[in-house]
């Protein structure tokens, strides 16, 4: 009896102090939910850029044949928030998905007098492979995304240097001047302690060559981009996780 007595005690503090034992450093989460938000770096490369009065029939309408277009870095961080399913199949292989909203755009200077600054809000939903230190949630993403561009704003600033004075200022809804959908390509490195950055680039066009314009002097003007490309470096920060 005290032999049984003296087993069961055993293994009932054997029990208790294995519970008490912390996780190892590398063991890691099977799956969890993720809540991120992000700083965006973004611009846009539009080549050279012809302007034209839309009032006139072409090809009498173009009154420039196009000079370079210069960019000029833009930064936001609101509103970019995101919500990920990660699922790791081992300590240094997973993947992630999920669903998240942002503000994306570019701005740029299309002659020596005219800045344009245009931007949508998009929801998207990315899919990444990961691999690094699924433990310590140290790793490198490499995934792509699929967005729908659902609100266009659009402001443009007369002046040579600095800001400009504000000449326009409007927003659509589902607008016909960049494209609905887009897809772009991105990696992520995830320091651990929940920071990351991401860089990205669109592979469509981010505007609709035919469809921009711009209001100066209450006269209306038209702009034919060579191209739309845009970049993204944003800098991330998990700010809420939990378990599936």
């Amino acid at each position: 009896m005290l032999k049984k007595a003296l087993i069961l005690t055993g293994v009932s503090l054997s029990a208790t102090l294995m519970a008490q034992i912390p996780e190892p450093v590398n063991s890691y989460q099977k799956s969890y939910f993720a809540t991120v938000s992000e700083g965006i770096l973004s611009a846009g490369n539009l080549g050279k850029v012809a302007l034209y009065d839309p009032s006139k029939p072409i090809p009498a309408n173009v009154l420039d044949f196009g000079d370079q277009a210069t960019p000029v870095i833009r930064y936001s961080t609101f509103l970019h928030l995101g919500e990920q399913l990660h699922v790791n199949f081992s300590n240094t292989f997973g993947f992630y998905t999920g669903i998240g909203m942002r503000n994306i755009g570019m701005i740029n200077r299309i002659s020596d007098s005219v800045k344009v600054k245009q931007r949508v809000y998009s929801v998207g939903i990315p899919i990444a492979l990961k691999i690094g230190n699924m433990g310590k949630k140290t790793y490198a993403a490499f995934g792509a995304e699929m967005e729908l561009f659902f609100n266009y704003k659009q402001k443009t600033f007369k002046g040579s240097s600095g800001r400009g004075e504000k000449v326009e200022k409007f927003n659509e809804w589902f607008s016909k001047r960049t494209e609905l959908f887009n897809p772009s390509v991105f990696v992520d490195f995830n320091f651990g302690k929940g920071s990351y950055i991401k860089v990205r680039y669109y592979l469509n066009n981010f505007l609709v060559q035919s469809k921009q314009n711009y209001t100066l002097n209450n006269v209306k003007y038209g702009f034919f981009p060579e191209s739309s490309q845009l970049f993204a470096l944003s800098f991330g920060r998990v700010i809420g996780a939990k378990r599936k």
